[in-house]
């Protein structure tokens, strides 16, 4: 037996070959400029170098790996030309994998190569491949290989910028779980360390089918996975996907029409942020929240005074940012009401006058007020309620400008929790 054919049971290359050491060598490389010191160009060139050097040792797994890592090192490129070569080392990897029969390896080959298909636009081969790679995935008996190409599968269209309604009917299998299984959901359960079948891995994808059915505009059939994410949440105790499924059933009751259910499910968001605040993220969702809970309640629910309270809250936030934008928005909007509904003209005048200020501010030629609704106002408003979320606008005024902004972002804080739970027990 010549030298050239002995294998290292250490590391599965050839022994005494001088390719090894060059084997090594160039690995290290590939590493250094894939980790270290990152550069694509010298990365794609020295795994091009250890491709050439595992083909001269006959290694066809390392080989074949190498063709899958090269392609996607072409595929981040984001060129037509690079797409095009990762759609060459796709096959080319493809080809091992069959002669290996390594039926994972061909099964994520066979998607990957839809997948380069779908952004090359050849929209005929990309059901094609995708089909092969659910038939291979059929052929291992593997449940969980199949539901993860699946979700891999809608990954392609959920991602990508057309034909994006193709990725629900793949969700729509994992998120189903065992009530509509595809052919491919067989033999053993699931295997360790997979989420397929599991909790986790149901939420996720009712998250994505969620996000997704909103921007096709489906609000109602979102309502079922928004549900079903809920109920997932507080099942493994994910406080943050929990807020997440409250406020998707909030915009999705929104869409709807559905004003009070969209106001309940928003302030059940709201009573799951953390508390104290700690980031000015955290107090900007306050401010967009309580702009919107107000606009709902303005002009879909038609009620000024429960309006007026989410607005005055949606302004504390705004100063507490020192966003001038979003308190010019809201001055207008409070001087508004207070003008044509409440019939308040001493706080219509300030409102207004410090919407003119912020106007000048920002060089706004004018102050356009918002139009206005026929409110007659919702019924069974709590009278103790009225009484107390009238006086955030006072509590907020009486804040001297020189006040500390943990002192405001306090008071903030227990207005908004207030007026949280008097409106969830409404």
């Amino acid at each position: 037996m010549s030298i050239c054919t002995k294998l290292c049971p250490c590391h599965g290359v050839l022994s005494g070959c001088p390719c090894t050491g060059q084997l090594r060598a160039v690995q290290r490389l590939c590493y250094f400029y894939s980790a270290v010191m990152p550069s694509e160009a010298q990365c794609v060139i020295y795994h091009e170098l250890q491709l050439s050097l595992a083909r001269k040792v006959a290694d066809k797994v390392l080989e074949g790996q190498l063709l899958e890592t090269i392609s996607r090192l072409y595929l981040s490129l984001g060129t037509e030309r690079a797409y095009k070569s990762a759609l060459d080392y796709t096959k080319r990897s493809l080809g091992i994998f069959i002669d290996l029969q390594k039926k994972e390896k061909e099964a994520h080959a066979w998607l990957q190569a839809g997948k380069i298909y779908y952004i090359l636009r050849q929209s005929e081969l990309v059901d094609l491949y995708i089909q092969v790679a659910q038939n291979v995935a059929l052929y291992t008996g593997d449940p969980n290989l199949g539901l993860e190409l699946f979700e891999a599968a809608g990954d392609i269209f959920f991602n990508g910028a057309w034909e994006r309604e193709k990725a629900v009917s793949f969700y729509r299998v994992g998120a189903a779980g065992s009530l509509t299984p595809p052919a491919c959901v067989v033999g053993p359960g699931p295997a360790p360390g997979s989420d397929y079948g599991q909790p986790q891995g149901e939420l996720r994808l009712c998250n994505k089918l969620v996000a997704l059915l909103a921007t096709l505009e489906e609000p109602q059939e979102g309502l079922e996975f928004a549900h079903m994410a809920l109920a997932l949440s507080i099942t493994l105790g994910d406080r943050l996907n929990e807020r997440v499924a409250y406020h998707r059933l909030a915009a999705l009751h929104h869409r709807l029409g559905h004003s009070e259910l969209a106001e309940h499910f928003y302030l059940k968001a709201l009573s799951l942020c953390n508390s104290p605040l700690e980031f000015d993220e955290e107090t900007l969702y306050y401010m967009k929240v309580y702009l919107v809970l107000g606009d709902i309640i303005f002009y879909d629910l038609k009620d000024p005074f429960d309006a007026a309270g989410y607005y005055q809250l949606a302004l504390a936030a705004a100063m507490d940012l020192g966003n001038k934008k979003a308190q010019l928005k809201i001055y207008t909007r409070l001087a508004t009401i207070y003008h044509n509904f409440l019939l308040d003209r001493e706080k219509s005048l300030f409102f207004y006058q410090k919407a003119r200020t912020f106007a000048t501010e920002l060089n706004v030629r004018r102050v356009n007020l918002p139009p206005l609704p026929l409110c007659g106002g919702r019924q069974n408003i709590p009278l103790k309620f009225k009484s107390k979320a009238h006086h955030v606008v006072n509590i907020i005024l009486e804040v001297p400008d020189n006040a500390a902004k943990q002192g405001k972002r306090n008071r903030f804080e227990e207005l908004s929790k207030k007026k949280q739970t008097d409106m969830i027990h409404k």
